[in-house]
């Protein structure tokens, strides 16, 4: 038994002749000079005061019942002007006519030479409409109706196009004056006109004809590829579980449970991004499309238009030499990415969905992409240690269809980049529709808790999704639909275990500023407990804003989050982890974290123990290693000072800390600072191989001011690596005359140029510390 793949694959495969009952678009087109009997020319866009001439000398439109031609303002209401009455002149117009005809009948399904013949301009006005009719043949050869509405202003006049059990509602307004809608509709198909809201439509109606004598073209029938269709979609719907298959049971048949998550249907025509869209599809293309789209309403799949793209390298191999170069082939793929992306909704709305990746498995057939191996390579020749490679690229248009029931799955299963847009699509829309769309709500919610449930497992995954913001988002949607189980599910799998930063903070700090003391106590608790030994800062942040902010928490419940985060912080730099660089101490960490202390302390009962906040300045202070005086310790007393930390200038911690910089600034200042008396230089080189111990010497040397060491590249790179991490006092320059090359060495004043930047910093942030407000009193 085929795979519903392969079933899929076959059935549209016999979808071979192109085409639909309708064919509409906008055409950039002349506008031409319309001449009306009894008015002169018509100016468009359409005038008010020239639609008023036009009802003058038109006449109300009839319709046909039986052989009878009646006139019923409840059957119909609107203007018509015969032909015979009009004139449309331009060169231009004709031409555009002409180009337009052939993408009209392609989109119908007809082959042959097509003639459109004007028959009457109809002018509908407020309250206008026409009921549900079908046109007779007006002319021999005739088999469709070509509407074209001329630039206008108007609302509503909705046409709605009925074949057997389809139907399809156009609306042909435009608010570019200089595109012109059209629809083109097969004769026998029954249509309606509903009712004009305000302004008039003005409409150029064409008989569509054949002259060939043959049979008159008749709407393409693909009714039972479309039953079929839709039966094999609605099993493959409504199954209880998709899985995630990886091929077929014994005996060659495929269980259900090993169906695939999506199908992927590659299209034939090429598209560029730009163009992409179901209104753009070509010939058979839109034809599958539009058996496709109705199939997915009627079995409950959702179905998207989508980029595929499909991109490989590897290495590449030698086949021999020619006169232009070396011979290369493909010789083994090492890696091949395959993605979906710029996605197209059947309504033409593009969707913010990231790259969705797919499998040979969802393709229908698995085998199509089987081409790539024909795709042209772009080869790369050998260089250094690395041998030959070769990438290549091939990328094509593809109907997507999902069950509707496991949208939210899909989505999950695709990343982050996938999922995380659609859910602030859907909430989007949701708080958009009248009273918060019940229905919308329940998909994010769905989606909301899909996404937790397959949030990046691993520390390291976790840890960087939050770094990119993505927690951020994803708590941002959760607060914003209310699901406060997702929420505490998601902190406490996630960002409690590591997969948290500082970016989470304003989503955190909305959530617990709705909870219950004590819940929103327990929460933060988790956070901290589970990040202070690693983002020290982003913990201590959060702590200081939430007890500012939440005066009812009791000390106690989070005393035990603030002793974590108190141990957690470092007393040596911290060094570089399994998640990359370490987080870098801030003075941010300073004042948060004594501001939170603070708080902290004064809700505890701390007379007879060192407060929290004594004990974190005293490492602080203590450590200059880790806390550099002049990146962390001194901004964060400025801060202070200006109001700009969440420190409390007026209290005896900030004091401390204030005085315990102003001291150290003093001490430096009161430093002596003269320029070197003679050329000797701190030498403190690690190396002691031959040139670096001539180096040493040179440094060392009162009288020495250049070296020159003429040796191989390796040596003077070597040398040169040296002297920059032992940071010494010297200009190099490369001599290049003669092999092997000098390197040049001349003595500077860069370490006593620092100390008179340094001196020149340390005063300035001494009168700021002792004169914040700019007084001049520095007493």
């Amino acid at each position: 038994m085929l795979n519903i793949q392969e079933q899929l694959a076959a059935l549209l495969e016999r979808i071979d002749r192109p085409g639909d009952f309708y064919a509409t678009g906008t055409l950039d087109m002349h506008p031409p000079r319309l001449r009306v009997e009894g008015i002169g020319t018509i100016a468009l866009p359409l005038l008010p005061v020239q639609a008023q001439q036009l009802i003058g000398v038109a006449e109300q439109a009839p319709y046909g019942r039986g052989s009878e031609t009646l006139v019923d303002t409840e059957v119909r209401r609107t203007w018509q002007i015969d032909a015979a009455q009009l004139s449309l002149e331009g060169q231009r117009w004709q031409d555009d006519l002409a180009t337009l005809l052939p993408c009209i009948a392609e989109g119908l399904g007809v082959t042959g030479q097509v003639e459109a013949e004007l028959y009457k301009l109809l002018i509908y006005d407020a309250g206008s409409f026409f009921v549900r009719h079908r046109d007779t043949e007006k002319c021999p050869g005739m088999f469709a109706t070509l509407v074209m509405i001329l630039p206008s202003e108007f609302s509503g006049g909705e046409l709605i196009v009925q074949h057997q059990d389809r139907e399809v509602r156009l609306d042909l307004r435009r608010d570019d004056p200089a595109a012109i809608a059209y629809a083109a509709f097969y004769a026998d198909c029954r249509h309606q006109v509903l009712p004009i809201t305000d302004g008039c439509r003005l409409a150029l109606i064409y008989n569509l004809v054949r002259r060939d004598g043959g049979p008159l073209p008749q709407a393409p029938d693909h009714d039972s590829a479309r039953t079929e269709l839709t039966r094999l979609l609605s099993l493959w719907s409504e199954r209880p579980d998709q899985g995630q298959a990886r091929g077929e049971g014994q005996g060659g048949h495929q269980d259900q449970a090993n169906w695939p998550r999506k199908l992927v249907l590659p299209l034939e025509y090429a598209y560029t991004e730009a163009e992409l869209g179901f209104r753009a599809l070509k010939a058979i293309d839109a034809t599958l499309a539009a058996v496709v789209r109705d199939a997915a309403a009627a079995s409950e799949c959702d179905l998207h238009l989508a980029m595929l793209s499909v991109q490989e390298t590897g290495w590449a191999e030698y086949t021999g030499y020619s006169r232009w170069g070396d011979d290369l082939e493909v010789g083994e793929v090492d890696e091949r990415v395959q993605e979906l992306h710029s996605w197209r909704r059947p309504d033409g709305r593009s969707s913010a969905m990231g790259a969705l990746p797919f499998t040979d498995h969802e393709l229908c057939p698995p085998s199509m992409l089987e081409e790539i191996a024909d795709a042209e390579a772009e080869f790369h020749e050998a260089t250094g240690n690395a041998g030959a490679s070769f990438e290549r690229q091939y990328q094509c248009a593809a109907l997507v269809l999902w069950p509707r029931r496991q949208r939210s799955a899909v989505l999950a299963a695709g990343g982050l980049d996938v999922s995380l847009p659609r859910l602030s699509e859907l909430i989007g829309d949701a708080d958009a529709s009248a009273g918060a769309d019940a229905e919308i709500l329940a998909e994010a919610r769905q989606l909301a808790q899909a996404i937790c449930a397959g949030w990046p497992a691993s520390d390291h995954s976790a840890y960087f999704a939050s770094r990119n913001g993505k927690s951020a988002r994803f708590l941002s949607a959760l607060h914003r639909l209310g699901d406060t189980r997702t929420t505490v599910d998601f902190i406490a799998k996630v960002a409690a275990a590591g997969g948290y930063s500082a970016q989470d903070n304003v989503p955190v700090l909305a959530i617990l500023d709705e909870l219950p003391a004590e819940h929103a106590g327990a929460i933060l608790s988790s956070l901290i407990t589970g990040n202070a030994q690693r983002d020290p800062s982003a913990c201590a942040e959060l702590l200081a804003k939430v007890l500012a902010g939440k005066p009812e928490l009791t000390g106690e419940t989070v005393k035990p989050a603030a002793m974590v985060l108190l141990d957690g912080l470092p007393i040596a730099p911290p060094a570089r982890s399994y998640y990359g660089a370490p987080e870098k101490m801030t003075p941010e960490l300073v004042t948060a974290t004594l501001a939170a202390f603070q708080h902290l302390d004064g809700a505890l009962d701390t007379a007879s123990v060192n407060p929290l906040a004594q004990q974190a300045l005293e490492r602080f202070l203590t450590h200059p290693e880790t806390y550099d005086p002049d990146q962390i310790l001194i901004p964060a007393a400025r801060a202070v000072q200006t109001g700009e930390a969440p420190l409390a200038a007026n209290t005896p911690l900030a004091e401390q800390l204030k005085d315990a910089m102003i001291a150290l600034l003093r001490q430096r200042i009161a430093e002596a600072l003269e320029p070197p008396a003679d050329w000797r230089r701190p030498a403190k080189l690690k190396c002691q191989c031959t040139h670096c111990q001539e180096l040493s010497r040179f440094l060392e040397s009162p009288s020495d001011s250049t070296w020159r060491l003429k040796a191989g590249q390796q040596a003077r790179d070597h040398v040169s690596h040296q002297i920059r991490t032992a940071q010494c006092d010297l200009d190099l320059t490369t001599d290049k005359r003669g092999r092997p090359y000098t390197l040049v060495c001349t003595k500077n004043q860069a370490s006593y140029a620092k100390r008179l930047r340094q001196r020149a910093a340390d005063s300035d942030n001494l009168h700021a510390l002792l004169d914040p407000n700019g007084t001049g009193d520095t007493a």
